[in-house]
């Protein structure tokens, strides 16, 4: 898998096809993936591209029980944009440091990552979230074995562990209608461990 892995992320990479995939649509059910492509076209244009801030997420592989697998956290209910949503331990660049430290920095403030155990391996490509007004920088690392786990409760509600195979084997086309901010919509999601992965968190790891 690993080594698989490192091949892909040196070549070219599916972009705003695969963010398109898991993206929320209208419920209208008329041109949604042309539609999400668009709009994803759009927030590339440079000058959507430079109003938003800088953040940067890890998804960090080590081996369990044979396994593959990688962390997921809940974020908490009190957050502002996207509370108790499941996401990928990350969070804003600081001033003083490049977007790689920023990822292994909140991987550790969140979850007890040491940064000297995980080797970046590759990144995917950039995404805008509008909604919070941040541009995502996913770093791929490799992690040396399990973190002992050291959750910051005020950041994190809970966290999991996610086989990389089932992952894998779940299905990009399933939906399900949700009511957002007023208006219905399609949701494309990713069911894992009994919790509904959405949203960016879900564009990124597709």
């Amino acid at each position: 898998v690993i080594s698989n892995l490192k091949a892909k992320l040196g070549g070219e990479l599916p972009g705003i096809k695969a963010w398109a995939r898991m993206a929320v649509k209208s419920a209208s059910g008329e041109n949604v993936e042309s539609e999400s492509l668009q709009l994803f076209n759009d927030w590339l244009s440079k000058e959507k591209l430079d109003s938003l801030k800088q953040a940067a997420v890890l998804i960090g592989l080590f081996e369990k029980d044979g396994e593959i697998c990688f962390p997921l956290i809940k974020r908490p209910e009190s957050e502002k944009n996207h509370p108790g949503q499941i996401a990928l331990p990350g969070g804003a660049k600081e001033e003083n440091e490049d977007l790689k430290e920023t990822a292994l920095r909140e991987a550790h403030e969140e979850m007890g990552i040491e940064p000297d155990d995980v080797q970046i391996i590759g990144k995917l490509t950039p995404l805008p979230v509008p909604v919070s007004g941040y541009l995502i920088h996913p770093y791929v690392g490799i992690i040396k074995k399990e973190p002992e786990w050291k959750i910051n409760e005020e950041e994190v509600a809970d966290f999991f562990v996610l086989k990389f195979s089932e992952l894998l084997e779940s299905d990009n086309g399933y939906s399900e209608k949700w009511t957002l901010r007023g208006f219905e919509v399609d949701v494309p999601i990713f069911k894992v461990m009994n919790q509904t992965v959405w949203g960016a968190t879900a564009s990124v790891l597709s």
